[in-house]
């Protein structure tokens, strides 16, 4: 009962530092702290690209005069009539 105890153990090991040396491959680092941190800060980076989705709109720039770009990004409460 011990050596099945003891090979349930080991087999837990080698498991956790294979999923640990997957992390580190794919990301970089097992370092669950800096994951839970580059996570936290993808979240909100995406949230401001929704919000600004969401306020701006692309424009043709054969819209406005702007030189050497081939579109702009104007708040959308620029275009809404009054």
């Amino acid at each position: 009962m011990k050596e099945s105890r003891d090979e349930n153990l080991e087999a837990q090991i080698i498991t956790l530092y294979k999923e640990k040396e997957e992390l580190e491959l794919s990301l970089g680092t097992s370092d669950t702290d800096a994951i839970l941190e580059e996570f936290e800060s993808l979240g909100k980076e995406l949230s401001k690209l929704y919000s600004f989705k969401e306020n701006y709109r692309k424009v043709d720039t054969n819209l406005i005069r702007i030189d050497s770009l081939r579109a702009a990004y104007i708040p959308k409460h620029r275009f809404e009539s009054t």
